[in-house]
């Protein structure tokens, strides 16, 4: 920082011809900062022209003044853009210091871009008025005068650009031509040395050929290392791979494989008969609608009303049917077996939608599983550091070690050297303390306290006397400031020094807790997704066996019922079937369903019930509450009448 201020002071006396010093600058308030930087600001704008006083502006003109000047010299603060227009709008130091230090450093380049903005930043003229015709012909006129502008810059800028790489290049070609002179006098003086050992210059050349060679072969050895060791990977995980086949293989019999081709040609079979049928039927109605609605008119409003309610006779018809038909189907023999066979087939269904779904699912943790084995497998096949590589990679992480522990040790040695600079300034302080009180009594005493043989002959003298006293506690006084000034100043540079290195410690440790928190919540997350995939697979695994338990029994059914279908229903033990089972369950759940509606009738007849009694009381009370109120109003009005023994007696509240 202090070098910034130095700087900054040297550019500033050049610039306006000032006298300023580390100190003088460094004791500016924040309103002679603006100043100075408004003065930069001008002599940019405009060099050699009028500047601006700060104090007969208002603090929103000066902002809004410095904020456009610096957007055009394109200007990019270090922080915060929001605290660095709050701290340049206080007239904060260290805001300021870093717009100096931009301004003074680029000083060419701020004044090519001030110079262009006087032409390039357009007037900004309000829609209403471009409405004109003069005024917007005005606005084109000016617009291409711009691009003229631009364009007529870019030229002379080529043109500079050119001129001086020419005379570089000319510059360029007679160095050249110069060192080729010297260069081949050289040549020619190193020909005369080498003539008698011609011969020892063709051999260096053939050892430097075959030291190439053997550069080359070398390298072509490493990479057939390296592929030798990636082979080696790949046949290790073949052999991997082909005892899991053997494993998966170990059990497998010709009835097993038979079984499960014939379980899945059945339910193949059961898709391709029922289902896609089916869909294919939906499919064909939907496409059917379409192309109707496709090619259909536009339909109005009443249109649509007249469809509705042919939709409503057509549903009420439906209904009707079906009422007749469950009517005159009391005879029919047949409609239990119907309606089972309708239960069962919508059971298979039901399977088929849910073997579907845990299908895909399946398909997508065996995606999942083959992506995280590949991914394992590559891990696996990276090779490890080896030989020179490992060395190398040793001695970075002992160098990296040797750092990190030298800078620790440094940033020890900066705090106890701080604790000790900590408490050198506070004894300074009680020092200086102590002295401030003797050297304010000291004229208070020589102006309020004289001595009793002071008159006015000997005033004069006793004037000189008190002076010589003033002079030699000046004179003591002034080594320990001597003394202090450099303490003090060595005092602030050890504080950046700390500040600095507390801020790179602070860094770092945080960038290594935030590396050392991320890899902490990828390996969890990582061990979370694993587990839920085991889990997931391990409940996809029982819903399997449990559909395939549904599935068998099912066919078991299936099978009896074709074969004792003309006989008897029953099952070849004589035991229940599982349509009986279901039939029974069905059965069960229809009476609860009524006792609870029967249940749900009486509750509601209850509480309408209930809900009048309420009502009833709830008039009674408000009944009973009126009359005391009227009787209350009664007695405050007319008092109270007692009748007793023939007479009445009226009492007034």
């Amino acid at each position: 920082m202090s070098e910034d201020i130095k700087f900054i002071v040297t550019e500033l006396n050049k610039l306006f011809g000032r006298n300023y010093n580390l100190i003088s600058f460094d004791a500016l308030n924040s309103e002679d900062l603006l100043q100075i930087l408004s003065d930069v600001l001008s002599e940019i704008e405009q060099p050699g022209g009028s500047r601006i006083d700060v104090r007969t502006e208002t603090p929103e003109q000066s902002s809004v003044r410095i904020f456009s000047a610096l957007r055009i010299l394109k200007y990019q603060p270090n922080s915060d853009p929001v605290i660095f227009r709050q701290g340049l709008v206080r007239g904060d130091a260290e805001p300021i210091y870093a717009v100096l230090k931009w301004l003074l450093s680029n000083m060419q380049l701020a004044r090519q871009r001030a110079y262009l903005a006087r032409f390039l930043v357009k007037v900004e003229i309000p829609l209403e008025h471009l409405g004109d015709s003069e005024m917007a012909a005005l606005y084109e006129q000016y617009s291409r005068l711009v691009e003229e502008f631009k364009m007529v810059h870019k030229e002379r800028e080529a043109g500079k650009k050119g001129g001086e790489a020419a005379a570089e290049l000319k510059a360029d070609l007679e160095a050249m031509e110069k060192e080729r002179e010297v260069v081949l006098g050289r040549v020619e003086k190193m020909k005369l040395r080498a003539e008698p050992a011609l011969h020892l210059l063709e051999a260096a050349r053939k050892l430097r050929v075959e030291r190439d060679k053997e550069r080359e072969l070398i390298v072509q050895k490493e990479q057939q290392q390296d592929t030798m060791v990636k082979l080696q990977v790949s046949l290790q995980r073949a052999e991997r791979e082909l005892q899991t086949l053997k494993q998966m293989g170990a059990g497998l019999t010709s009835q097993a494989l038979i079984q499960r081709l014939s379980e899945e040609v059945m339910v193949q079979s059961a898709v391709t008969k029922e289902r896609l049928p089916s869909e294919l039927a939906a499919k064909k109605a939907h496409v059917k609608a379409l192309t109707t609605v496709v090619k259909s008119a536009h339909l109005g409003p009443d249109e649509i009303v007249a469809l509705r309610n042919r939709l409503d006779i057509a549903a009420r018809e439906v209904q009707a049917l079906a009422e007749n038909k469950a009517v005159a189907g009391v005879a029919d023999k047949m409609a239990p077996f119907r309606q089972q066979a309708a239960a069962i087939a919508g059971m298979k269904r039901n399977a088929l939608d849910k073997l579907e779904r845990a299908e895909a699912a399946m398909t997508d943790l065996k995606v999942k599983l083959e992506e995280k084995r590949e991914e394992a497998r590559r891990l696996a096949e990276e090779p490890a550091p080896r030989g020179d590589e490992l060395k190398r990679y040793v001695a970075r992480l002992k160098t990296k070690s040797a750092l990190y522990k030298r800078r620790r040790a440094e940033l020890a040695g900066l705090r106890a050297e701080n604790g000790v600079l900590n408490r050198t300034l506070l004894i300074l302080e009680a020092q200086l303390a102590k002295l401030k009180p003797t050297d304010d009594a000291m004229p208070v005493r020589s102006a309020t306290v004289l001595p009793d043989d002071c008159t006015v002959e000997n005033a004069a003298t006793i004037n000189a006397q008190l002076s010589r006293n003033i002079s030699a506690f000046r004179a003591q006084l002034a080594p320990l400031l001597n003394e202090l000034r450099p303490l003090r100043q060595k005092f602030q540079e050890l504080e950046e020094r700390y500040i600095a290195a507390y801020r790179s410690y602070s860094s770092i440790e945080t960038s290594m807790e935030s590396s050392m928190n991320n890899l902490l919540n990828e390996v969890n997350l990582l061990r979370e997704n694993v587990k839920k995939d085991t889990d997931e697979i391990e409940r996809l695994r029982q819903e399997i066996a449990t559909l395939k338990l549904a599935q068998d029994r099912i066919q078991e059914e299936i099978r009896v019922r074709n074969i004792f279908f003309y006989t008897h229903y029953a099952s070849p033990g004589g035991g229940p079937t599982l349509r009986d089972e279901l039939n029974e369950m069905i059965q069960v759940e229809e009476k609860k369903s009524k006792l609870l509606k029967d249940d749900e009738k009486s509750l509601k007849e209850r509480a309408i019930e209930s809900e009048n009694q309420t009502q009833q009381w709830n008039n009674l009370i408000a009944i009973f509450e009126c009359k005391l109120q009227c009787a209350e109003d009664s007695k405050k009005r007319d008092g109270v009448i007692v009748r007793g023994q023939g007479a009445e007696t009226l009492i007034l509240q």
